[in-house]
């Protein structure tokens, strides 16, 4: 069969183009404005005047309305926008960034399209422009920069499409684009060394006689000594083969507990940045983690309170960013006190970080499980400092927002605070440091000091 004959019998002339069947883009419906609406009634009814009443010179004045109506619509026509314009779309250059990075939201319709675009403003989301609406022709483009870490849901997104004559609009609401804000990376001033590594090869210096850099003692050589550890100055000089013997290095497991039963929001007089307990929490999580994973450490994570979920453990870049992604995960708007749970088992010699603010009682419980497992256990306060601060009674209603309050909040909160002194001091002659956070150099003085302590003689019992 010849291709004129299957041309002719599918109704195409073979001098005819082939038709385009490649996927067409979706489109909204334009609607007309009401300057349109307005320039064809003006308009229509000048002309209808002029010739009821016999006077041209009246169409003068609604001709130029009329002219711009019909040039309105020849342009549409002639765009090909008589079904409407593109439909806006909106993509994020960055689905996960630091706590103050920025993200950039792009907003595109069609060439010669005038667009506009608004999103609600979202607590501590700075906008660019500053109040979430923007403006251009086909283009846009709104920064975002997230200043406290979880989930940012930049949206929903209203926007509105116009011609350039402003006679056709569309408009339209995006759904709402998630980014997720991770913490900050936080470089955690304080040593490396843990009181008890258990692992088989680290960067920890071990009490374990073996393979390793750090001299234990120099004595006689033993048949399966290496021949590269004789120490030959102290052989010359005895007339007998020595050798060095050296500490095993190792590395170990660290445990980081988190508690996010509840979440326990700053005094109001703290100010709008100062953090709540739930963001001191996850801030000490990371770097905590961080410092340990640089060494080489196995990290994993517990959370008490449901929050956050369990992290296996893990080593290298690739549980840092397990971890991390599962902090920017957990949510903090629901403002619900969240069911407990226990960690039954751990291994005897783990390094274990609790992060609390010693409130609830089933995380003092915890800790103590914990103690009595055989853990190295060291406590992180989270509790906000402006929480209970004495410093601002004054034996008078306290002044909030331009109101005096009839609630005796700060003098609970003192109260509550000095009556967690006695759970402090008994974790404390326990054996078991609490220290506040306060930022990288936090955990400084409770390692130097669980290092000299583990480094330290011991009395050898009869």
């Amino acid at each position: 069969m010849s291709a004129g004959t299957d041309a002719r019998r599918r109704g195409v002339r073979r001098d005819q183009p082939a038709e385009n069947h490649g996927p067409r883009l979706p489109l909204v419906r334009t609607r007309p404005t009401a300057a349109l609406v307005r320039a064809a009634v003006v308009g229509c009814t000048a002309v209808g005047l002029a010739v009821l009443i016999g006077r041209p010179l009246v169409i003068l004045a609604g001709l130029p309305l009329l002219a711009w109506a019909l040039v309105a619509l020849a342009r549409r026509i002639a765009r090909g926008e008589e079904h409407g314009v593109a439909a806006p779309e909106a993509s994020a250059n960055r689905r996960s960034l630091e706590e103050g990075g920025t993200a950039a939201v792009s907003m595109t319709t069609a060439p010669g399209v005038l667009t506009a675009a608004t999103v609600p403003m979202q607590p501590h989301v700075m906008y660019g422009p500053r109040h979430g609406s923007v403006a251009g022709d086909g283009s846009l483009r709104l920064r975002v920069s997230a200043q406290r870490w979880g989930r940012v849901r930049v949206g929903p997104i209203h926007v509105l499409a116009t011609d350039a004559f402003g006679a056709f609009r569309a408009q339209q609401q995006l759904p709402p684009l998630e980014v997720q804000v991770v913490p900050s990376s936080t470089v955690l001033d304080a040593p490396t060394e843990v009181p008890t590594p258990i692992g088989i090869s680290g960067m920890h210096l071990s009490r374990r006689r073996g393979d390793g850099t750090a001299l234990a003692e120099v004595r006689a050589f033993r048949p399966g000594d290496r021949l590269h550890r004789i120490n030959w100055r102290v052989t010359s000089r005895t007339g007998q083969l020595h050798t060095n013997a050296t500490f095993t290095e190792q590395d170990t497991d660290v445990l980081i507990v988190t508690d996010t039963i509840a979440d326990i929001p700053p005094a109001p007089w703290a100010g709008e940045e100062a953090p709540t307990s739930l963001d001191m929490t996850v801030r000490a999580t990371s770097a905590i983690a961080r410092h340990y994973l640089t060494t080489g450490d196995r990290v994993a994570v517990f959370d008490i309170g449901h929050l956050i979920g369990p992290v296996r453990a893990g080593t290298g870049p690739r549980q840092l960013r397990v971890l991390t992604d599962a902090l920017s995960r957990a949510g903090r708007a629901d403002g619900r006190t969240r069911p407990s749970r226990r960690l039954h088992t751990v291994r005897p010699g783990t390094l274990t970080v609790v992060c609390s603010p010693l409130l609830s009682p089933d995380a003092v419980t915890q800790i103590g499980t914990l103690v009595a497992h055989g853990a190295d256990v060291i406590v992180v306060d989270t509790l906000p400092p402006s929480i209970g601060d004495v410093s601002v009674l004054r034996g008078k209603p306290m002044r909030t927002d331009g109101r005096i309050s009839d609630r005796f909040w700060p003098e609970a909160w003192a109260l509550r605070r000095m009556l967690r002194q006695k759970t402090v001091r008994e974790l404390r002659e326990a054996g078991v440091p609490v220290t506040a956070w306060e930022g990288p150099s936090s955990l400084a003085p409770v390692l130097l000091s669980l290092s000299a302590a583990r480094s330290a003689p011991r009395m050898r019992r009869s």
